[in-house]
């Protein structure tokens, strides 16, 4: 009995004590989540088993997202999570692997070949992750991306509210830095990761027909209806008008990032959100003239190449 009780001491222990204070007032003020969370579970077990007897069939098993980081990403997850019958599952790899933003075989451990999964990642298109993908059956990739420059605000304004913790490899405590020198920062990460990540995906489009498709955050957030439909027509899903629309409808981003994030410690990760504000053309307001020259020397050319500009006359 000692022995247990020493066990869970040091569980607790062993994660940051404050977590579990600030998990318990979570839990103590949004209790219908956890209800929400069993609900969510009791249904991907039901309808994995109507998937198996053949009542529910679609082509592909697999919705795999690969979105450039604050591109929206999740938006796009919370409405291919009200698709019928599509659900998230665990997906158990070493940590090593999961933080360089690559996959292993063991994330498809619980992806049944009868029943109907969404992943959501920032997946490298390395020729590793891509191998592991085919062999996993994914057949089909959605892989969003967003203008630089808003991309660098987003993550600014990001870990102002939500920093990262000190051991990731790009931390860096914007608090103490001003705010043209946190900027600057953030576009280093953008030009070092981004570029070669998106430029890795045109080239992987390019090699494998039909593989990927390719969501612009900005046609999205101007037109969600039509830009969720060409998903759907993407995986060959037919879905009732009426329920097309009130997914789109309850997706939209509403309310505070760091309220949702909170919230999405207990929601179901499917439907969690980390929304901010989404502008288009944000970073206008942000940069200040030495952000701006700065930005073009590490970015003005993947910014061209990416179609949001045509010269650096902006």
């Amino acid at each position: 009995m000692s022995l247990f009780i020493t066990k869970v001491i040091d569980s607790f222990v062993g994660k940051d004590f404050f977590w579990w204070v600030s998990l318990l007032r979570k839990v103590i003020k949004n209790p219908h989540f956890i209800f929400a969370r069993f609900i969510y579970n009791c249904k991907r077990f039901f309808y994995d088993i109507f998937a198996k007897l053949g009542f529910i069939k679609y082509e592909y098993n697999i919705i795999f997202i690969a979105g450039m980081p604050m591109s929206a990403t999740t938006w796009i997850k919370t409405m291919v999570a009200r698709i019928p019958g599509y659900f998230v599952r665990t997906t158990p790899m070493a940590h090593h692997i999961a933080s360089r933003q690559d996959i292993s075989y063991s994330a498809f451990k619980y992806t049944p070949n009868y029943g109907y999964t969404l992943f959501k990642t920032h997946l490298n298109p390395s020729e590793d992750n891509i191998r592991i993908l085919l062999d996993s059956n994914v057949k089909k990739v959605i892989v969003s991306y967003r203008d630089y420059r808003d991309v660098v605000i987003a993550r600014y304004y990001r870990l102002i509210s939500v920093p990262k913790r000190t051991r990731d490899p790009h931390y860096m405590d914007y608090t103490q830095l001003t705010k043209e020198e946190a900027i600057n920062h953030c576009i280093d990460v953008v030009a070092d990761d981004y570029v070669d990540w998106i430029e890795g995906w045109v080239a992987v489009s390019q090699q494998r027909d039909g593989f990927v498709h390719f969501c612009r955050f900005e046609k999205l957030l101007d037109n969600p209806l039509y830009e969720f439909n060409c998903i759907l027509k993407f995986y060959k899903i037919t879905l009732n008008t009426n329920l097309i629309s009130n997914i789109v409808s309850a997706t939209l981003g509403k309310g505070d990032m760091v309220d949702n994030i909170n919230k999405g410690t207990l929601q179901s990760w499917a439907f969690s959100s980390n929304f901010r504000s989404g502008k288009v053309g944000g970073w206008e307001a942000d940069f200040n003239a030495a952000n701006k020259d700065y930005f073009k020397t590490r970015l003005g050319q993947a910014l061209i190449s990416l179609g949001y500009e045509t010269n650096m006359d902006w």
